[in-house]
Protein backbone atom coordinates (compact mmCIF):
# COMPACT_ATOMS: atom_id res chain seq x y z
CA UNK A 1 0.00 0.00 0.00
CA UNK A 2 1.51 3.64 -0.83
CA UNK A 3 2.05 5.71 1.59
CA UNK A 4 -0.81 8.49 2.35
CA UNK A 5 1.11 11.06 1.77
CA UNK A 6 3.51 9.23 -1.53
CA UNK A 7 6.52 9.30 0.63
CA UNK A 8 9.15 6.40 0.65
CA UNK A 9 11.74 6.34 2.99
CA UNK A 10 15.09 5.64 2.72
CA UNK A 11 17.15 3.37 4.31
CA UNK A 12 18.86 6.17 6.41
CA UNK A 13 15.59 7.66 7.67
CA UNK A 14 14.36 4.19 9.01
CA UNK A 15 18.12 3.58 10.16
CA UNK A 16 17.47 7.31 12.52
CA UNK A 17 14.79 5.37 14.29
CA UNK A 18 15.96 2.39 14.46
CA UNK A 19 19.24 3.84 16.20
CA UNK A 20 16.57 5.73 18.33
CA UNK A 21 14.70 2.81 19.56
CA UNK A 22 18.06 0.62 20.35
CA UNK A 23 18.77 4.03 22.99
CA UNK A 24 15.31 4.40 24.20
CA UNK A 25 15.42 0.67 25.07
CA UNK A 26 18.61 0.71 27.08
CA UNK A 27 17.62 4.14 28.61
CA UNK A 28 13.98 2.25 29.94
CA UNK A 29 16.38 -0.46 30.60
CA UNK A 30 18.35 2.04 33.42
CA UNK A 31 14.79 2.58 34.54
CA UNK A 32 13.88 -0.19 35.35
CA UNK A 33 16.81 -1.13 37.26
CA UNK A 34 16.22 1.89 39.21
CA UNK A 35 12.41 1.39 39.53
CA UNK A 36 13.07 -2.18 40.74
CA UNK A 37 15.65 -1.27 43.59
CA UNK A 38 13.20 1.81 44.40
CA UNK A 39 10.29 -0.64 44.79
CA UNK A 40 11.89 -2.65 47.62
CA UNK A 41 12.27 0.51 49.30
CA UNK A 42 8.49 1.52 48.61
CA UNK A 43 9.36 4.24 45.94
CA UNK A 44 6.80 3.69 43.10
CA UNK A 45 7.66 6.81 41.17
CA UNK A 46 10.20 5.53 39.25
CA UNK A 47 8.60 2.60 38.12
CA UNK A 48 5.76 5.01 36.34
CA UNK A 49 9.03 6.96 34.78
CA UNK A 50 9.54 3.30 33.08
CA UNK A 51 5.84 2.70 31.96
CA UNK A 52 5.84 6.30 30.70
CA UNK A 53 9.06 5.16 28.47
CA UNK A 54 7.39 2.52 27.57
CA UNK A 55 4.80 4.62 26.02
CA UNK A 56 7.42 6.63 24.10
CA UNK A 57 8.86 3.49 22.59
CA UNK A 58 5.59 2.35 21.43
CA UNK A 59 5.13 5.43 19.55
CA UNK A 60 8.74 5.07 17.87
CA UNK A 61 7.43 1.41 17.00
CA UNK A 62 4.60 2.52 15.12
CA UNK A 63 6.94 4.97 13.18
CA UNK A 64 9.15 2.17 12.57
CA UNK A 65 6.29 -0.06 11.25
CA UNK A 66 5.08 2.82 9.42
CA UNK A 67 7.93 3.75 7.72
CA UNK A 68 9.25 0.16 7.35
CA UNK A 69 6.10 -0.40 5.33
CA UNK A 70 6.69 2.28 2.91
CA UNK A 71 10.66 1.94 2.40
CA UNK A 72 12.39 2.09 -0.85
CA UNK A 73 12.95 -1.09 -2.73
CA UNK A 74 15.27 -3.37 -0.84
CA UNK A 75 15.71 -1.37 2.21
CA UNK A 76 13.46 -3.46 3.92
CA UNK A 77 15.88 -6.17 3.60
CA UNK A 78 18.79 -4.61 4.57
CA UNK A 79 17.07 -3.53 7.91
CA UNK A 80 15.33 -6.38 8.78
CA UNK A 81 17.56 -8.17 11.22
CA UNK A 82 18.20 -4.92 12.84
CA UNK A 83 14.80 -4.08 13.61
CA UNK A 84 14.20 -8.11 14.60
CA UNK A 85 17.20 -7.80 17.04
CA UNK A 86 15.97 -4.56 18.73
CA UNK A 87 12.06 -6.02 19.19
CA UNK A 88 13.48 -8.85 20.51
CA UNK A 89 16.10 -6.88 22.50
CA UNK A 90 13.27 -4.73 23.82
CA UNK A 91 10.59 -8.15 24.54
CA UNK A 92 13.23 -9.79 26.68
CA UNK A 93 13.73 -6.56 28.64
CA UNK A 94 9.98 -6.46 29.47
CA UNK A 95 10.01 -9.65 30.66
CA UNK A 96 12.98 -9.26 32.82
CA UNK A 97 11.38 -6.08 34.16
CA UNK A 98 7.75 -7.99 34.73
CA UNK A 99 9.91 -11.12 36.49
CA UNK A 100 11.87 -8.46 39.00
CA UNK A 101 9.17 -6.23 39.80
CA UNK A 102 6.49 -9.06 41.31
CA UNK A 103 9.07 -10.08 43.95
CA UNK A 104 10.12 -7.24 44.62
CA UNK A 105 6.14 -6.06 45.06
CA UNK A 106 6.15 -8.98 47.07
CA UNK A 107 9.73 -7.78 49.72
CA UNK A 108 7.84 -4.55 50.13
CA UNK A 109 6.75 -4.44 53.98
CA UNK A 110 4.11 -1.53 53.18
CA UNK A 111 2.15 -1.28 49.95
CA UNK A 112 0.97 1.73 49.36
CA UNK A 113 -2.73 3.08 48.36
CA UNK A 114 -0.96 3.52 44.25
CA UNK A 115 0.59 -0.19 44.12
CA UNK A 116 -2.61 -1.43 42.95
CA UNK A 117 -1.55 0.39 39.26
CA UNK A 118 1.38 -1.40 39.82
CA UNK A 119 0.29 -4.57 39.48
CA UNK A 120 -2.09 -4.05 37.00
CA UNK A 121 0.22 -2.41 34.73
CA UNK A 122 2.99 -4.97 35.48
CA UNK A 123 0.24 -7.76 34.83
CA UNK A 124 -1.28 -5.48 31.51
CA UNK A 125 2.89 -5.67 30.46
CA UNK A 126 3.23 -9.06 30.67
CA UNK A 127 0.14 -9.88 28.93
CA UNK A 128 0.88 -7.56 26.16
CA UNK A 129 4.80 -8.73 25.84
CA UNK A 130 3.69 -13.06 25.37
CA UNK A 131 0.93 -12.04 22.94
CA UNK A 132 3.38 -9.97 20.70
CA UNK A 133 6.10 -12.69 21.11
CA UNK A 134 3.65 -15.36 19.46
CA UNK A 135 2.52 -12.96 17.30
CA UNK A 136 6.29 -12.26 15.89
CA UNK A 137 6.83 -15.82 16.07
CA UNK A 138 10.51 -14.55 17.23
CA UNK A 139 10.50 -17.41 19.98
CA UNK A 140 12.86 -19.71 17.87
CA UNK A 141 15.56 -16.93 18.18
CA UNK A 142 15.17 -16.73 21.78
CA UNK A 143 18.11 -17.97 23.65
CA UNK A 144 18.07 -20.48 26.12
CA UNK A 145 17.78 -18.15 29.73
CA UNK A 146 15.19 -15.86 27.59
CA UNK A 147 13.02 -19.18 26.48
CA UNK A 148 13.06 -19.93 30.33
CA UNK A 149 12.14 -16.77 31.45
CA UNK A 150 8.95 -16.46 29.06
CA UNK A 151 8.00 -19.58 30.25
CA UNK A 152 8.09 -18.51 33.82
CA UNK A 153 6.28 -15.05 32.48
CA UNK A 154 3.84 -17.13 30.89
CA UNK A 155 3.05 -19.26 33.87
CA UNK A 156 2.51 -16.15 35.77
CA UNK A 157 0.36 -14.66 34.05
CA UNK A 158 -1.63 -18.26 33.43
CA UNK A 159 -2.27 -18.49 37.02
CA UNK A 160 -3.63 -14.74 37.19
CA UNK A 161 -6.25 -15.71 34.71
CA UNK A 162 -6.82 -18.42 36.39
CA UNK A 163 -7.41 -17.55 39.84
CA UNK A 164 -8.38 -13.95 39.57
CA UNK A 165 -9.79 -13.64 35.61
CA UNK A 166 -11.51 -10.15 37.46
CA UNK A 167 -7.91 -9.54 37.53
CA UNK A 168 -6.65 -9.16 33.99
CA UNK A 169 -10.35 -7.46 33.04
CA UNK A 170 -9.25 -4.97 35.61
CA UNK A 171 -5.87 -4.52 34.48
CA UNK A 172 -6.97 -4.46 30.77
CA UNK A 173 -9.89 -1.17 31.82
CA UNK A 174 -6.41 0.60 33.20
CA UNK A 175 -4.68 -0.16 30.50
CA UNK A 176 -7.04 1.44 28.05
CA UNK A 177 -7.41 4.46 30.76
CA UNK A 178 -3.97 4.93 30.60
Amino acid sequence: MPPVNGKTYTKAEIETLLVALERQTKRARKMAEDAIERITHSAFEPYYEYRQALTEIEGVLVLIEDRMQHAEPGVLAQLKDYHSQLIIDLLRMKIDVVLQVFPALEVTNALPIGVQQVFLATIWELKETVERIDCEHIEGVLDNDARKRLTVAENILREVSERAPALMELAEQQAKIA
